[in-house]
């Protein structure tokens, strides 16, 4: 039996602080009791991992289940801006659509966030469904008139032809969704515009298979944490 199998994990913390096995295990705990009880804990992560984006959601997930939703903006006030974490921005995203439906000015919420978020991790090679969700976003909003259908294909070409050039997974799907909106708008005008994006579009997607190969195998979820000089390091 291991000797660390017998340690508390409070113990081992307090003997090497950035003994991530044993944050988990209070982590996994802590989730399963009353935000009220554990807000302390959570502190003290993210406080020792200020960069971990996984316990800052961590954190605002076990907040939202009990909807206390003034501390969720708090802490993605303290949070968001300094850790360009997919997972993290995703939840602000959705955190968004799920309290803010009720406004009158929702649609514009929800558009300032999706831009936020592209603004700050549109370029992170996971940020696809970001584009995906948005560009659906823009294509259910209600028109009255050309006028404001006009205004509509603008905004959903914006987001795609912003995104057919950033190196991600799954730009090829983003790309066929394009060429297909784009035929379906103006099929004339579409020829022009889709051979106009392609070389761009060739070079990202280029760039996007080499990101996939040099990034494979590595862990997106490990912790920060000051280096040991261990074998997996080197």
């Amino acid at each position: 039996m291991s000797s660390l199998s017998v340690v508390s994990p409070e113990r081992r913390i307090e003997l090497n602080p950035f003994d991530v096995d044993a944050w988990n295990l209070l982590l996994r705990e802590s989730q399963a009791r009353p935000i009220d009880q554990v807000r302390p804990f959570y502190e003290k992560l993210v406080t020792q991992f200020p960069n971990a984006g996984r316990y800052w959601k961590a954190y605002i997930d076990h907040e939202l289940r009990a909807k206390n939703y003034e501390n969720v903006e708090a802490i993605f006030g303290r949070c968001l801006i300094h850790v360009l974490n997919i997972d993290l921005w995703k939840c602000y995203v959705y955190y968004v659509r799920e309290t803010k439906g009720h406004l009158s000015s929702f649609r514009e919420k929800m558009a300032q966030a999706y831009e936020f978020a592209l603004d700050k991790v549109g370029c992170d090679m996971h940020s696809f469904s970001i584009y995906s969700d948005y560009i659906s976003f823009l294509k259910s909003a209600p028109t009255v008139g050309q006028y404001a259908e006009n205004q509509r294909i603008s905004a959903v070409r914006k987001i795609y032809q912003r995104g057919i050039i950033t190196p991600m997974l799954n730009i090829e799907q983003l790309w066929a969704e394009y060429c297909s909106y784009e035929k379906s708008v103006n099929s004339t005008l579409a020829e022009k515009l889709i051979a106009e994006r392609n070389k761009e579009y060739q070079v990202a997607k280029k760039i996007s298979k080499s990101l996939e190969q040099i990034t494979r195998g590595i862990n997106r979820q490990a912790v920060s944490v000051p280096p040991r000089g261990t074998p997996a390091e080197m």
